[in-house]
């Protein structure tokens, strides 16, 4: 631990006094891109998987189906079927009882409103409200209808990650005071099929833990703990560990954050898709240039 003086406590205190309300469900869930990402800006991989979408129409008065679904999703690195993805969504279609179209839809809104064309369009605005409310209560529907198969969270989890979306956009009270919610479907998650997401329960709760302020339930140990569990885990996921050096860089253990961070980006490519990938490199080197700042 580096002692620091009188000046530099305040200092902190007062940063991040200001600082912890206004960060929660910013870094949160999504960690909201800058820019809309081009296949420039992609590895040799990932613009294969890009250039291997293929174009789509959906009607605006489609039935939501399974396999309109998995199509969307095999081909959602199309820039132009990301606004033909978003136009259809925005007619809010009938989520019906049905639990794999439930949790697909969740997953798919969280994608469309936060990578792409729709990352200006839907992180932090008001229409990013009226998506992620459709996708929280798709999420809802999945969890009523969750499967006896002790397995089965999906609906869980896509309705915390989509909650979490609809905080920002919706402001930084509606974060706070909804993430109970969020957390207590990622426990959920987390015990019944922890794997899910390359671990995604543990790296997210982890997350909630690090940004709420105590007075909402956050705690710093716990989430060291579960980001820990996480790399541990499932160590070729690149974001468990890029999520893990964020928590040391915002705890001052730059060391740790450095080499936490590094690691992320000596794996290249990982598991996810081409525009997920692009967002955990920057957001990877992003915390080795902060991590080597501090550390000069």
């Amino acid at each position: 631990m580096h002692q620091k003086t009188n000046q530099q406590q305040i200092n902190q205190k007062n940063g991040q006094n200001g600082q912890k309300k206004r960060k929660f469900m910013l870094t949160l869930l999504t960690s909201a891109c800058t820019s809309i990402i081009t296949t420039a800006a992609f590895s040799t991989s990932a613009v294969a998987s890009t250039l291997q979408s293929q174009l789509f129409t959906i009607p605006r008065d489609a039935k939501l189906t399974e396999k309109l679904l998995d199509s969307c999703w095999k081909n959602r690195e199309n820039i132009k079927n990301q606004q033909t993805i978003i136009d259809y969504l925005q007619t809010k279609p009938t989520v019906p009882n049905n639990y794999n179209i439930a949790w697909k839809t969740a997953r798919l809104v969280y994608f469309i409103g936060n990578y792409g064309v729709g990352e200006k369009q839907f992180v932090d605005t008001k229409a990013g409200v009226a998506l992620f409310d459709y996708g929280v209560n798709s999420g809802k529907v999945a969890m009523k209808l969750t499967p006896d198969s002790p397995d089965s969270v999906e609906g869980y989890y896509w309705y915390a990650i989509d909650l979490g979306s609809y905080g920002l956009a919706k402001g930084i009270v509606a974060s706070a005071w909804q993430a109970g919610d969020g957390m207590k479907a990622l426990k959920y998650a987390m015990k019944h099929n922890p794997t899910y997401h390359w671990y995604g329960s543990s790296r997210v709760l982890g997350r909630y833990y690090q940004e709420l302020p105590g007075i909402f339930g956050g705690s710093s140990s716990k989430a060291e703990e579960l980001l820990l569990s996480a790399t541990k885990n499932e160590p070729k996921f690149d974001n468990n560990w890029i999520y893990l050096g964020q928590y040391y860089n915002s705890e001052g253990d730059y060391k740790k954050g450095l080499e936490s961070c590094e690691h992320a980006l000596a794996l290249g490519d990982s598991l996810d898709g081409a525009y997920e990938e692009a967002r955990y490199r920057r957001e990877a080197n992003s915390c080795v240039t902060l991590a080597k700042k501090k550390l000069d």
